[in-house]
């Protein structure tokens, strides 16, 4: 084809045609790509490879002790949490053990074939077909307690996993089961997904949307199809309708590539975009390949860029300091373009990192790595003119890493953090960008940008005149210069416009990193007469009181740190002002997980009648 890009616009025909077979006759599709992952060579392979021998080990522990205690229930006093409090974790917990449960059994019989390991899948299995919904009360739109819903099935993220990890799981392992068991499962994974996902005349909202969903969702679908549907005709169906979602799915990256999103949404969303490419490719033997567009080629590289040091992570929007990576997924990439470098090898994640049970990544995680491992190459600074996202990592133990972003605050997963940045020492965060934070009802709604991780308040940016960022794609920053020459960096943005003021002409922040030992920032700040400090309360998300006594124009530069200790023992800070007083604050903050963190911040405050001034620090290693 002369664009690759029309991959994704097949016809139920064409996808058909290169699906195989006479018209109207049954391919059996699941047996064949089972074959080709999960088949005995492949179950030989994952058993002998050393590489994965302490995966294996967690694999079998994890499953031995999972069988010890009953299946975790699902009553309905945690399923009325979310719409009634807000609470997602209460009922999510028990839903998310049922699948690490899921992935760890399904694993086990197909490693091992215990008999203990067989019953154990069938309960789980029995237990998630007859779950009310397999999707989230959070992802039910606010309709999960309304009795009209009952008949209605919602295709959200977890609904389509479960349905491609059953899939997966029947092909792999279903002759060892119950017929029962097995029959069920088909029947579920039809009635629940595939058959409503094709009968919908509408678009699923995820069908609309442009970032991680695209991937999990069609993707998911996609695979459940090529492994249950034997007809090729009705799998195609499946398949032809998914495919443009994926064309979205790659629309998410900026053109050079970042999932902007955060690292933990690139492996989820790619993970899942490349499990279900590998799928089709086999199925049509090589004729529909998805990764051979250039711009998966490019989303492919950004994981080699996203790990700041040999124990910390990006952590940029819904990103995480502890993000690991996937063994299986990574090598896969690799394989495909060599160009790409891995993380450090101690980054990668056990069996047991994964919350949310991710049958897909896990199962890859064994059938994808090889005995050699791919080569590491020395992490390079990396600038991403499109997204505006500048990464150093340390250039040596011993050394500083550094990152810093611009972009604008209308991205997916957004944080008001336009001009923010990290600097961190040997997995020390010293100053910090805190990532996701607990995921709530009010997270995901208009009261996000007032939570502290997401608004500018908890982020190292200024506070004008005691005023944060403001959300919305038209609150964005300008590269003004970029420039990299031996291990340094510097650059300079335009950041007046992330926020509301109407006095403030112009803020421009410059970083000056040398590489190893000292970071350099300047703020410029341009005021017309139009505004001024106002006397106004403390922010909730964390900002600072103006106050017009002491200066018209009311600053506070804030620096956020989740190590206040080591921030003051390590570094030597200095500011070019004397007239900012330095202050250090602390700030509450819900952990993704929702244990709760005291965040520190060191605030420089400084009140002046200059309409034009600047003020710099610096920060470097003792």
């Amino acid at each position: 084809m002369d664009s690759k890009a029309e991959l994704f616009f097949l016809n139920e025909g064409e996808i058909a045609a290169a699906l195989g077979g006479e018209p109207g006759g049954r391919a059996p599709l699941g047996q064949r790509l089972i074959a080709g992952i999960g088949g005995p060579e492949a179950r030989a392979a994952a058993l002998a490879n050393p590489a994965l021998a302490g995966y294996r080990e967690e694999i079998a522990r994890s499953e031995e002790g999972q069988r010890a205690s009953p299946v975790p229930g699902l009553p309905f006093s945690l399923f009325r949490r979310f719409d009634e409090t807000g609470d997602r974790g209460a009922y999510e917990a028990p839903y998310f053990e049922r699948r690490r449960r899921l992935v760890a059994a399904g694993l086990a019989c197909w490693l091992w074939g215990a008999p203990e390991s067989v019953e154990h899948l069938e309960n789980l299995i029995w237990a998630i077909c007859g779950e009310h919904t397999w999707a989230l009360p959070a992802h039910l739109e606010g309709a999960s307690l309304d009795p009209a819903r009952l008949d209605r099935e919602c295709l959200d993220l977890f609904s389509c996993e479960t349905a491609f990890a059953l899939a997966e799981i029947l092909s792999l392992v279903g002759d060892s089961l119950a017929p029962i068991v097995a029959a069920r499962a088909r029947e579920q994974v039809e009635r629940r997904v595939l058959v409503p996902f094709l009968a919908r005349r509408s678009p699923w909202r995820w069908e609309l949307m442009t970032n991680n969903w695209c991937a999990v969702c069609a993707g998911s679908i996609g695979a459940a199809a090529l492994y249950l549907r034997e007809d090729r005709f009705r799998a195609a169906a499946a398949i032809a309708r998914a495919l443009p979602t994926l064309d979205r799915f790659l629309d998410s990256f900026s053109p050079d590539g970042v999932c902007l999103e955060g690292l933990g949404y690139w492996t989820y969303g790619l993970g899942f975009f490349t499990a279900f490419a590998d799928l089709l490719l086999a199925a049509t033997k090589g004729s529909i390949d998805l990764l051979a567009d250039e711009r998966a080629r490019g989303a492919a590289a950004f994981q080699s860029a996203s790990y700041l040091d040999s124990r910390t992570a990006l952590s940029f929007a819904d990103g995480s300091s502890s993000e690991r990576y996937r063994r299986g997924l990574s090598a896969y990439l690799s394989r495909r373009f060599p160009e790409i470098s891995l993380p450090a090898r101690e980054l990668a994640a056990g069996f047991s990192h994964d919350y949310y049970g991710r049958w897909a990544l896990a199962f890859r995680d064994l059938a994808w790595t090889r005995p050699e491992p791919p080569s590491v190459k020395k992490a390079e600074p990396a600038w991403f003119s499109e997204a505006q996202w500048l990464i150093q990592p340390a250039a040596a133990p011993g050394c500083l890493a550094f990152a810093a972003k611009g972009g604008h605050n209308g991205e997916p997963h957004n944080h008001n953090d336009l001009g923010s940045f990290e600097l961190v020492l040997d997995g020390v965060e010293l100053l910090a960008d805190l990532g996701c934070g607990e995921y709530t009802k009010a997270y995901f709604s208009e009261e996000r940008s007032s939570i502290f991780c997401n608004s500018s308040f908890g982020h190292s940016v200024p506070i004008v005149n005691g005023r944060g960022q403001s959300e919305g794609a038209d609150h964005a920053a300008k590269v003004i210069s970029f420039s990299a020459e031996g291990g340094r960096a510097a650059l300079t943005l335009e950041i007046a416009g992330a926020y509301d003021c109407p006095g403030l002409e112009s803020l421009l922040r410059r970083f000056e990193f040398d590489g190893r030992r000292k970071l350099a920032i300047t703020d410029s700040f341009r005021f017309s007469a139009e505004d001024t400090a106002e006397d106004t309360a403390e922010d909730t998300a964390g900002g600072c009181a103006g106050g017009a006594s002491g200066g018209a124009f009311d600053i506070v530069e804030r620096f956020v740190t989740r190590a206040p200790d080591s921030l003051e023992s390590l570094l030597a800070i200095t500011c070019s002002r004397p007239d900012a007083a330095p202050a250090l604050a602390s700030h509450a903050h819900r952990e993704h997980d929702g244990t709760e963190s005291l965040i520190g911040s060191l605030d420089y405050r400084l009140r002046t009648n200059e309409r034009n001034f600047t003020i710099g620090f610096e920060f470097s290693l003792k």
